[in-house]
C-alpha cells in the first residue's frame, strides 16, 4: 500500500493526507513491534539459560 502511494508521488502525483499518515503510523508500529519481539525473545532465552 505504501509503495503504491510513493510510486504515484514519484511519477508526479500528490500524496493524500490520510493514506500517508496511515503508512507512517503502520511503519512506526511495525518497527516498535519488531524491537519488542526481539527484546522479549532475548529475555525469554536469558531466563531459560538461568534455570
Amino acid at each position: 500500500m505504501g509503495l503504491t502511494f510513493l510510486r504515484n508521488f514519484y511519477l508526479g502525483g500528490s500524496l493524500e493526507f490520510g493514506p500517508t499518515v496511515l503508512m507512517i503510523l503502520l511503519t512506526i508500529v511495525g518497527v516498535f513491534m519488531s524491537f519488542t519481539g526481539v527484546l522479549l525473545h532475548s529475555i525469554a532465552g536469558l531466563l531459560m539459560h538461568l534455570k
